[in-house]
């Protein structure tokens, strides 16, 4: 019997809750499923003595799992988005320059010493580094209109940011070196706080209205000429579409590194799951996958039972480019798929 495509959504919900709880019992003190629980609605007030169980699940691995799921899922939508206006199968943050951007951007505030160490100045430089690679790829994609070129001129933007980085890493004093290059690494191990809970629910307020105008995006995959046969003001939705996904960028990458191939490989994994590209189901499955991703990676990268951590990019890439290597080499089918 065929699954319905809403069923499917649905589905991945517990999947997502199973995620969240393996996340927390494991780590390299594991924890009964019975403590967690707990834990999860322990009260804790200043002077109170409390268990060590409430200790790694409130303050360690909660924020951990929460910013895993809103990284996830933004950088999943991110790619999404992107994919949908440049029509390329291989767009995303990473692949047209927004995350070296935002890099540079970061480089220039943790290297040169602007505002280290505070948050604000960081999550700003690196929104600015995104949104500034996005506004040429946009200049661009209007003037040529040929996929293809926006993406390889994409490619060269990032070059040309990471070689300015490698520049002010060559330049810069030991201790701002070893912030950048952990930086590098891309980590979900933010402090506990409004941090990690703010960027999981900036991820779900953008991802509703995304979803409401989701025909307006169906229009825009088939092409600019026919979404304004349909009365779609197409460059202004375009110019919206990746403003947002900029914006996305640089805030998870500001806080968790340049994390790769979460953009470029999930919406690949959505449209497969559903069978489909239509967007009002496609939006919401691209970010629960998103979440879910992220958050077994960063499992994977902190090693269950080991005191040691592997890089989380280098657990993304295993991830990841598998699935590039699948979507370069598949036959292209082009249109949404119903």
């Amino acid at each position: 019997m065929k699954t319905s495509l809403p069923l499917r959504l649905i589905m991945l919900v517990p999947v997502l809750a199973a995620s969240v709880l393996l996340a927390l019992v494991l780590g390299s003190v594991p924890l009964p499923p019975k403590d967690v629980l707990v834990a999860l609605f322990a009260s804790v007030s200043p002077g109170e003595e409390f268990s060590l169980a409430t200790v790694i699940v409130q303050q360690v691995r909660l924020p951990r799992v929460l910013t895993a799921a809103g990284a996830g899922g933004a950088l999943a939508l991110a790619g999404l988005l992107m994919q949908t206006v440049f029509r390329n199968p291989l767009a995303g943050p990473g692949v047209l320059g927004v995350n070296a951007g935002a890099g540079l951007g970061v480089a220039f505030v943790i290297l040169a010493g602007v505002g280290a160490g505070l948050a604000a100045p960081t999550v700003t430089a690196a929104i600015a580094g995104a949104m500034a690679v996005l506004v040429v790829v946009m200049i661009v994609h209007q003037v040529v209109q040929q996929p293809v070129v926006v993406l390889v001129l994409g490619l060269l933007f990032g070059y040309a940011a990471s070689a300015i980085t490698t520049i002010l890493l060559a330049g810069s004093a030991v201790d701002g070196l070893e912030r950048y290059v952990q930086w590098s690494f891309g980590s979900f191990a933010l402090a506990p706080g409004a941090g990690p809970l703010t960027l999981l629910l900036a991820t779900l307020v953008i991802t509703v209205p995304l979803t409401v105008v989701a025909p307006r995006l169906d229009a825009l995959l088939l092409g600019s000429s026919y979404a304004e046969s349909l009365g779609i003001h197409a460059q202004r939705l375009e110019r919206t579409l990746l403003l947002t996904a900029g914006v996305l960028t640089g805030i998870v990458t500001a806080l968790t590194g340049p994390i790769s191939f979460l953009g470029v490989a999930v919406p690949h994994i959505a449209r497969g799951y559903l069978h489909t590209s239509r967007h009002r189901l496609l939006v919401p499955t691209t970010v629960l996958i998103g979440a879910i991703l992220a958050i077994l990676a960063d499992l994977l990268a902190r090693l269950p039972g080991s005191e040691a951590t592997l890089p989380l990019n280098a657990v993304l890439a295993v991830l990841g480019v598998p699935v590039v290597l699948i979507v370069v080499l598949r036959p292209r089918q082009g249109g949404v798929q119903t």
